[in-house]
């Protein structure tokens, strides 16, 4: 491994604000002759997240001497499209596969039949409830939730109505990071009504979620459900969004419509237009992940299985709330450009 990204993880690991990321410096190899090809099968097609997991995941496999085999439906709602990604690459006799399933569930008879070959899958991104799988890579979706929900308080701290827009029905780091916001809502409402004491007896929620709704996964598909939003439910002050695309189409929706301030927006991931976005006053704040390292770990962990080694159930690469107050601190952006540090 360069000295470049090895600085890079010391540094966040050393400053941010969220979780530990990998410590990945030792037993860094390359090698001539290819050890076979790892697949990496992400969620959607178009989306910075999953080209720089790719990124991660190729610097890992050039080290480790293999290739990799990237695919990704094209939209996060594709469950059958994954199911064929996943035969395909079994029937390729690849040596392991990391993957962000689009279902907790439906693709389980995919995941026994690679274990029926011989073939570990470690997840990323999002889990699956298979027990044969022996390692999920990613940030606690339930936990970052949490803490973008957190941000409540700061951000929309008079109370309102609020919006959720996942970016799947089905997926399970749609479902929980829902989940983990919710949990915010809750206890920030359970506290108000501590303060309040006697006066309690009045209290309505200041928080109040008063529609929840899931796109196909795109950023056109969420711009039209953010709208039909904004039109039925015309008192929100807050829309939470689930990833990069429906953040996005979130974002497109409320500046359109000449909203960006009177709607607050909090999502999830960095890509560029988001960046700008956050910088203009239309997105509030994005929860920032480390897609890079959950590429390169994935690699690494495929080869510590096929060389019989110990891994962990699970790695949590962390998360970190970002907005215009923080968007220039230097680790930051190292969270959000880990490709040019």
């Amino acid at each position: 491994m360069n000295r470049k990204k090895h600085g890079l993880f010391s540094r966040i690991a050393a400053g941010a604000l969220a979780l530990s990321l990998a410590a990945v410096s030792s037993g860094c190899q390359q090698q001539n002759q290819s050890n076979g090809t790892i697949a990496v099968i992400a969620q959607a097609q178009g989306v910075q997240f999953w080209d720089l997991l790719q990124v991660g995941a190729v610097e890992g496999a050039s080290e480790l001497g293999y290739e990799i085999s990237y695919a990704s439906t094209a939209k996060a709602s594709d469950i059958d499209g994954q199911r064929t990604l996943m035969q395909q690459a079994i029937a390729n006799g690849v040596k392991g596969i990391i993957i962000a399933p689009n279902s907790p569930t439906d693709l389980n008879s995919e995941f026994e039949r690679a274990y029926a070959n011989d073939i570990p899958v470690i997840t990323v991104s999002s889990n699956a409830t298979y027990p044969g799988i022996r390692s999920y890579i990613g940030s606690d979706n339930v936990s970052a939730g949490q803490i973008a929900g957190r941000q409540l308080a700061e951000e929309l701290g008079q109370g309102g109505e609020i919006a959720i827009i996942s970016h799947s029905a089905t997926a399970q780091n749609a479902q929980g990071r829902v989940q983990g916001f919710e949990d915010s809502i809750a206890l920030l409402n359970k506290q108000a009504k501590m303060t309040l004491g006697e006066r309690a007896t009045d209290f309505s929620d200041i928080w109040t979620v008063s529609v929840k709704e899931s796109s196909d996964g795109t950023r056109e598909g969420t711009e039209e459900v953010a709208n039909k939003v904004m039109k039925e439910h015309p008192n929100v002050k807050l829309i939470f969004a689930t990833n990069e695309n429906s953040t996005l189409g979130v974002c497109d929706a409320v500046s359109n419509a000449q909203k960006a301030g009177d709607i607050k927006i909090i999502g999830f991931n960095s890509n560029e237009a988001e960046i700008s976005y956050i910088k203009t006053g239309v997105l509030t704040g994005t929860m920032v992940q480390s897609p890079y390292n959950m590429g390169y770990l994935g690699v690494r962990y495929i080869d510590k299985m096929l060389n019989g080694e110990e891994i962990r159930e699970s790695y949590d690469t962390g998360a970190m709330y970002v907005s215009s107050r923080n968007i220039n601190d230097d680790v930051v952006q190292l969270w959000i450009h880990p490709e040019q540090n």
